[in-house]
């Protein structure tokens, strides 16, 4: 019993600690190690209209790190980076992949597939049900492309 009651008053002290911390804190990119950094940035510009905001070095002709984004700035940064010459693992998409909001999953899947991308459709395709697809980008990465059902 006292066991129980300390657990519960350590879950309320740590709840408010975190509630309370003033720091403002919020997820601004992602970045995942690419083959080809202008490769990789084609596949996402003529797909998905990602755009470029930033190389580094910056006005480097080959640079290690590209930052894009949707036009307009809505939603995160991708980050594209070839630190090195080394082979990428062949087991990276393990590791996780990348989400995308949108409401046309169907005509994105499309693109992709014209560039390349293998894709796979996991929802049941009924009306009600969100429109859930997988494909691959050039380097093996999923990217999740997520479209909410339609209203009723």
């Amino acid at each position: 019993m006292k066991t129980r009651m300390l657990a519960a008053l350590t879950a309320v002290l740590l709840t408010n600690a975190v509630a309370a911390d003033p720091t403002e804190i919020s997820l601004s990119a992602v970045g995942v190690n690419v083959a080809d950094i202008d490769r990789a940035e084609r596949f996402y510009n003529e797909v998905f209209g990602f755009e470029r905001t930033f190389a580094f070095p910056p006005g480097s002709d080959d640079p290690i790190e590209i930052g894009l984004v949707r036009p307009g700035g809505n939603g995160m940064m991708l980050l594209l980076a070839k630190l090195s010459d080394d082979p990428l693992p062949d087991a990276k998409a393990a590791y996780g992949r990348i989400v995308l909001m949108t409401n046309d999953a169907l005509g994105l899947t499309a693109k992709a597939e014209a560039k390349g991308s293998s894709w796979r459709r996991v929802d049941d395709e009924s009306p009600s049900s969100p429109i859930i697809i997988f494909l691959t980008d050039p380097d093996g990465y999923e990217v999740e492309l997520y479209q909410a059902p339609a209203a009723p």
